[in-house]
């Protein structure tokens, strides 16, 4: 009875520091994370222009091209809207992918991202609810931020809005875009449904096994170390998908939107770290809760029948 009572009472607080570390990955943002100062570097000192880099808070603007959207009338006003000009609108080279993707036109035909260098890129941190800027690591946007240029952080996507600020963008591309879009909505939706199950199946664990100190121990046992399985099953699920849509994203069209330089370090953070410890604590739990009741059964038997 005692080792059975220090099983569950072993099992109950892996199953709640578990439970800890999954709450933890789920609502911080550093499940991925950019470091582009190796990129900065090396722009400044072996990049084409050497001005490529010093631009980085200026903002982008339209080149003057004809405005399509005047109807097709034959008065001087229906011809002066098929000739107009688009108007100047400052486009900023942090701003957010529709607002490049709109004006990719005028971007490229500034030549603004001929080269690597070209493209301003800052440090980020992303999880599953948000994409943030790191503060105090590059002083152009922190710059950008304290002035209101750039949002510090902005909200992941997990609805699909119709693309309706790609109309510069050729048929071809936009469908790619949109098919990319759908695909990586889906992920992103399996990712954060599968962790969510996985909490609340982990805490069903942990509530089923803390009963086990009071009533049916050997029932507990077994009914929460299905249960710890089960969510480490989930939670296995929703940290591959994870990887699976980073991957995805960086892979996207057009490149010069999605991709990232060679130099740039990329990779996962602290957050998944948090996720993947939580896995291998609900494995462990789930093992043991399963296989406790049949190892002590086993030896009852055996000393029964000596």
């Amino acid at each position: 009875m005692e080792k059975r009572s220090l099983v569950t009472a072993a099992s109950f607080c892996m199953s709640v520091l578990a439970l800890v570390l999954l709450v933890t990955a789920i609502f911080t943002d550093h499940w991925y994370e950019t470091d582009t100062r190796r990129h900065k570097r090396n722009c400044d000192r072996y990049g084409a222009e050497s001005n490529d880099q010093k631009n980085r808070e200026m903002p982008i603007y339209h080149l003057p091209l004809v405005d399509s959207t005047g109807s097709g009338g034959g008065g001087g006003t229906g011809g002066s809207r098929r000739n107009s000009v688009a108007l100047m609108k400052p486009i900023h080279v942090g701003s957010r992918e529709e607002e490049l993707l709109e004006n990719w036109r005028a971007i490229l035909g500034m030549g603004i991202l001929e080269t690597e260098c070209g493209r301003p890129l800052f440090p980020t941190h992303s999880g599953l609810w948000r994409k943030c800027y790191f503060r105090g690591v590059d002083p152009d946007i922190d710059r950008l931020i304290s002035k209101g240029i750039a949002d510090r952080c902005t909200a992941v996507k997990y609805h699909f809005s119709q693309p309706i600020r790609l109309r510069n963008i050729p048929l071809n591309l936009t469908r790619t875009i949109q098919q990319d879009e759908w695909h990586l909505l889906h992920l992103r939706r399996i990712t954060a449904g599968f962790m969510g199950m996985a909490a609340a199946v982990l805490l069903c664990g942990s509530v089923v096994s803390a009963v086990g100190f009071f009533w049916e121990e050997k029932l507990t046992q077994h009914v929460s170390g299905l249960l710890f399985l089960m969510s480490g099953i989930f939670c296995t699920i929703s940290l591959c998908t994870y990887a699976s849509s980073v991957t995805y994203d960086l892979s996207r069209n057009p490149p010069f939107i999605y991709g990232l330089p060679g130099d740039v370090d990329h990779g996962f953070g602290w957050s998944v770290l948090c996720g993947w410890a939580c896995l291998g604590l609900t494995a462990a739990c789930g093992c043991i809760s399963t296989a406790s009741p049949f190892i002590t059964r086993h030896k009852n038997t055996h000393t029964s029948a000596v």
